[in-house]
């Protein structure tokens, strides 16, 4: 019944901040704030959400308040990815027991592992949930790539079937797996400026960052591209590219990131430690740079 419900998905995942503080009033605000604006599927405690700098014990809390105020409302994707095996599996079985969608886990970092150890890992997570796993392939975090061959080995070998949350970057390794796997695993692009790219070949669901400020944007570039306006989409494309590029040359991303939410009402609180706070000159450029409530709101999509 879960695995069909992801299937069905068809759209954009926000990829959610976590508040610092208060998180399950904060938690419930951000995904109001979602839901208004049309998204319905969330990715919780991943890179955005900073789940790896959090313990146990508090990514716990994190994600049953995403899924108890979720509800039958979306999806929940909880990310259970961390240094070490026992945390894994230990937060995989806990999304399991609190009745989240499925759960995602970044491929162990820190050391280089061989596809072997890596079909272990990924079996390890799917022996003790009772929830849809997805590998999550995303070199810039982990410190390595996974070659497509052996992505496809892990796919192919780890049972029951997993699905994929790539954040590579890569435009060719995107449609090789979408050509690869398309129609029989849950398939899920990351990466906010391949949001265009992502649905124009053929993906159904984008796991998009960015998507957590600004949802207009992301889901207004899955509704052109799905009425076949492709332009409007691109041209959408190319407005989320500059605010990516702004919130990542003005202060640490997560603390920009958080800054530019708050600039839009939802105050999720400080930088989750060691990120630092912005500077009171970064945040008056953010202020200056970011499109203003009427720019967002002129993104009209039929």
């Amino acid at each position: 019944m879960l695995l069909m419900e992801l299937l069905s998905y068809k759209g954009v995942v926000s990829a959610l901040i976590t508040p610092s503080r208060d998180y399950r009033e904060k938690m419930a605000e951000l995904i109001d704030f979602q839901l208004k604006r049309g998204i319905r599927g969330f990715f919780v405690l991943g890179t955005m959400g900073e789940g790896v700098k959090l313990g146990r014990e508090t990514r716990c809390e994190v994600a049953e308040a995403a899924v108890e105020y979720v509800g039958s409302r979306g999806i929940v994707i909880v990310h259970v990815g961390a240094a070490d095996l026992d945390t894994v599996k230990y937060l995989a079985k806990h999304a399991s027991r609190i009745g989240a969608s499925a759960v995602s886990a970044i491929a162990p970092f820190y050391y280089r592992y061989d596809i072997e150890s890596l079909i272990s890992f990924y079996q390890s997570i799917v022996d003790v949930s009772s929830i849809p796993v997805l590998v999550y392939n995303n070199p810039g975090r982990q410190g390595y790539q996974i070659p497509i061959e052996s992505l496809h080995k892990i796919l192919e070998t780890v049972k029951p079937e997993v699905g994929l949350k790539d954040s590579s970057g890569d435009p060719d390794y995107l449609l090789q797996i979408l050509n690869r796997f398309k129609g029989s695993r849950f398939l899920g692009a990351g990466g906010d400026h391949l949001l265009a790219y992502s649905f124009i070949i053929g993906y159904d669901v984008h796991i998009s960052s960015l998507a957590t400020i600004y949802p207009e944007l992301a889901k207004g570039i899955f509704e052109h591209v799905k009425a076949g306006r492709i332009h409007e989409a691109l041209k959408l494309q190319q407005r989320l590219n500059t605010i990516r590029a702004i919130l990542k040359r003005i202060g640490p991303d997560t603390a920009s990131n958080r800054y530019a939410l708050k600039l839009r009402g939802v105050d999720v609180g400080k930088p989750i430690k060691p990120t630092r706070e912005l500077t009171e000159d970064e945040m008056r450029s953010l202020e200056k740079l970011l499109p203003t409530e009427q720019e967002i709101a002129a993104v009209h999509v039929a």
